[in-house]
């Protein structure tokens, strides 16, 4: 018989391959793999439209922020431009407006024969006779609504005194309504003002229109009461003397 080959030593154990380890070994080396999120069920395009909707509100918030900030340091605080126009009209007919509110609130002095008439208020025998509200039949009949317009006339003087006071003392020369008057000649005065910036520049605008809305609401109550009552007081007098001195003038 044929004997077996003695080994002196029992084979080693097989290695294992470098490349790949133990299946028990993989699945405790594995780490679990992350849910799947809301987001990647969605098709793309809505998550691409929710992508751009985001960006465009980050971009608006961004773009309103900077408006703000520009207009904040770049034009700096609020202000009112009084313009030359206002500022002219104003030095124009502020001294007539006290000095018919005086000629009303004085009489029978400032009338004829008063002893208040001489120089100032000569002129108004013209008036007087053209108008019976500042003549001596509206102060025989006790016509109250002259001496009424007369006390709104003196307040109107007031707020319009405030007013300029305000401007010629805050106020610095602009060109519409910000930086320094440009141009020269006529051009260059009609497109200039006064400037009056912060809190006083928001005093001046709410005298400045109070003061003109008494002006006009008094020229169109005036008006119509003359209307309503069928122009008593005026209608003695021929159409041009009208026009000139009551229509222009008033």
């Amino acid at each position: 018989m044929v004997s077996t080959r003695q080994h002196p030593r029992d084979f080693p154990p097989p290695e294992a391959s470098p490349t790949k380890g133990s299946p028990r070994k993989s699945l405790r080396n594995s780490t679990a793999s992350p849910a799947p999120s809301s987001s990647d069920f969605e098709s793309p395009p809505l998550a691409t439209t929710r992508s751009m909707a985001k960006r465009a509100v980050s971009n608006s918030a961004s773009a309103v922020d900077k408006a703000v900030t520009n207009a904040t340091t770049s034009s700096g605080p609020w202000s009112h431009t009084a313009s030359n126009i206002t500022l002219a009209w104003i030095a124009i007919s502020l001294p007539l407006v006290i000095w018919d509110a005086l000629y009303i609130l004085l009489r029978p002095h400032t009338m004829a024969g008063g002893k208040l008439q001489w120089p100032i208020w000569k002129p108004y025998e013209i008036y007087a006779a053209i108008d019976h509200v500042y003549g001596q039949p509206g102060w025989d009949n006790k016509d109250g609504f002259g001496g009424g317009q007369g006390f709104i006339n003196a307040i109107e003087a007031v707020l319009y005194g405030l007013y300029g006071m305000i401007v010629y003392h805050h106020g610095i020369r602009a060109a519409n309504g910000s930086g320094i008057q440009a141009g020269e000649g006529v051009k260059g005065w009609l497109s200039g003002g006064v400037r009056v910036q912060g809190r006083k520049g928001n005093q001046a605008l709410l005298i400045g229109f109070a003061a003109a809305v008494m002006t006009l609401s008094k020229t169109v109550l005036y008006y119509a009461v003359e209307y309503y009552s069928e122009f008593a007081n005026v209608k003695h007098n021929d159409v041009v003397t009208l026009i000139i001195f009551y229509g222009i003038m008033k």
